[in-house]
Parts: C-alpha cells; sequence; structure tokens
C-alpha cells in the first residue's frame, strides 16, 4: 500500500491538500494503512491532521531562496528582510549576540586563532510569523571592537554588507556550502520542522579581498525553501 501511494503522490495523481485514501479503498486493515501512513510520512509525503485525516503534504516550497544572483546589487539592509518583503512576506527576528571566544572549527573559517575574541549572534527568523531560518554567525572583535557596528542588531544599520561598509571595510564576495541532514532536536522545536523533513545547513561566509569578516551557519527547513541559482556566465570571446 505505501508504494502504491507514494507512486500515485509522486507522479501527481495523489496532490497537495488531497486526502489519502482509507482502508476501505483499499480493503486492507486498518494496521495496513497505519503502517502505510508512518512510513509516507517518515519521508515526509504526508501529515496527519487530527481528527480530520491524512493529507498530501507540498512537495515543494512555496518560498524561494535566491543564492547565485543574492546581491545583483550592494546591499542597504538585511538580506532576509529584503528577501521577504520581495515575497510579499512580513520579517521579523529575535536575537542574542555576546562577545565570547572563538572555537577552533569558527577560528578556522575566519583564519583566527581558536580562542581569539568574537562576537557571536544567534538569530530565529519569522515571515508572517512562521519561523523559517535558524542562524549562529561570529564576527572577529578584531574587526569590529569598538566600533558602533559591534553589535550586530545595536547599530545605526543591520545586514552584515551595509555594517562593513559603515566602518570602511568593503566586503568582495560570499561563499556558501549546502548539506542536507536531519534535524537536530533543538532544530525540530525552534522552526517547527515536521516528522520526515530534511534541513538544509548553510554555512555561509563574507570575505573582504582574502579577509573573513563573519561566518555563520544558517539552518532551514527544506520544505519551506527552494534553493535557486542563477550563475552568470562570461561572454564568448569576441561578443
Amino acid at each position: 500500500m505505501a508504494d502504491d501511494l507514494r507512486s500515485q503522490i509522486l507522479d501527481g495523481s495523489l496532490q497537495e491538500g488531497d486526502r489519502v485514501p482509507s482502508e476501505a479503498d483499499y480493503g486492507v486493515s486498518r494496521i495496513v494503512v497505519r503502517d502505510a501512513v508512518k512510513v509516507l510520512a517518515s519521508e515526509g509525503l504526508v501529515i496527519k491532521r487530527q481528527g480530520a485525516g491524512t493529507f498530501v503534504r507540498a512537495l515543494k516550497p512555496q518560498q524561494r531562496r535566491i543564492v547565485g544572483d543574492f546581491y545583483g546589487s550592494r546591499p542597504t539592509s538585511s538580506p532576509f528582510a529584503r528577501a521577504s518583503k520581495a515575497a510579499g512576506q512580513a520579517p521579523e527576528w529575535e536575537y542574542q549576540s555576546r562577545a565570547t571566544t572563538a572555537p577552533k572549527a569558527i577560528a578556522t573559517r575566519l583564519n583566527i586563532a581558536a580562542g581569539d575574541p568574537v562576537m557571536r549572534t544567534n538569530h530565529r527568523f519569522f515571515a508572517d510569523d512562521t519561523p523559517v531560518m535558524l542562524s549562529t554567525s561570529y564576527e572577529p572583535l578584531a574587526i569590529t571592537e569598538g566600533t558602533p557596528v559591534e553589535q550586530p542588531e545595536a547599530g545605526p544599520v543591520t545586514g552584515v554588507i551595509p555594517r562593513m561598509d559603515a566602518i570602511g571595510v568593503n566586503i568582495t564576495h560570499v561563499t556558501e556550502e549546502v548539506t542536507a541532514r536531519a534535524p537536530r532536536p533543538y532544530e525540530t522545536e525552534n522552526l517547527r520542522v515536521p516528522a520526515g523533513v530534511a534541513v538544509l545547513a548553510i554555512e555561509r561566509t563574507y570575505y573582504a579581498d582574502d579577509l573573513p569578516v563573519e561566518t555563520a551557519d544558517i539552518i532551514v527547513a527544506a520544505d519551506r525553501y527552494t534553493l535557486a541559482y542563477k550563475v552568470p556566465i562570461p561572454p564568448a570571446e569576441g561578443a
């Protein structure tokens, strides 16, 4: 039964919001149906609604996060705020910043020594009151300490690029590495990740020429974002 339902969902015979057929439709026992639903829920294909039944989940997220062309023009505010507003959503976020020391893995990414002072900021981002993204960022205090932007959310501007521009540190490029994995317990809780849904883990680092000025671990639920890329290609010779 699970194989048949999976095929119907993946080929579009059963679409988002459709009720999953019951034991009466298949002529099987309730236990067989329950086991099939459990399998499909673990794969992120269906969702149970208390008192209503089991329904097909959306297979493709509605929100799109543009990666390859994320900075078509130099930003003057938070990229999350700009992207949410462009999608017609109301952006909000909660955060906590504190000065601490760099663990070894973060020090390697920032090209500093383990134990060097950094500003760590934890964010949880919301779009229309729905939690959509977690971020933990680190900035070397050797760059920002004593400046108006030492606190990422308390200065005259927000967003890494405009903040660094404000103190004369001009970011030239950004790198991102994306992996998919099972959510960890605190990610499941804070992003309300349904059973069977993976998260996308994005390791992002901002550079001013060869100097890393900020690195962040970003987590998004895979059912809420599509990573879409626009990569420019140099013109052909003579074009």
